[in-house]
């Protein structure tokens, strides 16, 4: 087993078996309100340098609007709805966001796990959230439609079904505008790459702002 720790702006970066473990602040501000970013590669910006991904990008364009809130990236890459709300108590009690950015499911979807299962753990991890105090920005998804219709279509309504029980704000597609155009993904055609990170900030930016205002 491999571990490097990196410390940056005081705070933590692990890579561990392949999967790398984003915990960082940009920048270190202790005390201000925090936005935890809680999602799998498309958050922890897989294969894109830090600087270009979009969690940074949102935290210059809050700096820019002299907004302070310090944006916690807590994304890990491969992450799943039921791995995610395995760790997420811990994490809630280490970093107390007061906006958690909700962006999982994806890898259920693409490894054709239950969709009830995920409903269940994105149901949990919003409950928790909340509980917490923490106000709910859940990321919508989709998925080819090669892995049936039925399943594509169950898949995506769960994320509006989620936002409408708890009413929380719902970014219907994270990657609206972005997935299947091939000059803004990498080769895999799976991971965004770096021109497509402020077309994703641009999805989450609307509802994002909304959830600002009202604090």
């Amino acid at each position: 087993m491999y571990f490097r720790f990196l410390l940056r702006f005081k705070c933590l970066s692990l890579r561990l078996l392949g999967f790398y473990f984003v915990a960082f602040c940009l920048p270190a501000m202790a005390d201000n309100p925090k936005i935890l970013i809680y999602g799998d590669s498309l958050s922890a910006v897989y294969g894109v340098s830090r600087q270009q991904g979009w969690p940074t990008l949102l935290q210059n364009k809050l700096n820019v609007k002299n907004n302070h809130y310090q944006v916690v990236n807590a994304s890990i890459s491969g992450e799943t709805s039921s791995g995610g709300l395995s760790r997420l108590p811990a994490t809630l009690a280490k970093f107390k966001p007061n906006i958690v950015i909700l962006a999982l499911g994806a890898n259920d979807g693409l490894r054709g796990l239950p969709i009830q299962e995920m409903t269940h753990n994105l149901n949990s991890m919003i409950s928790l959230s909340e509980k917490s105090n923490a106000k709910v920005l859940l990321l919508g998804m989709k998925i080819p439609p090669n892995y049936g219709t039925k399943y594509s279509t169950k898949f995506s309504q769960t994320f509006s079904d989620l936002s409408q029980q708890h009413k929380i704000n719902l970014v219907p597609f994270m990657l609206q505008n972005v997935a299947t155009i091939p000059n803004l993904n990498q080769d895999d055609g799976i991971h965004p790459n770096a021109l497509a990170q402020p077309l994703i900030l641009d999805n989450i930016w609307p509802e994002l702002h909304g959830i600002l205002e009202q604090n």
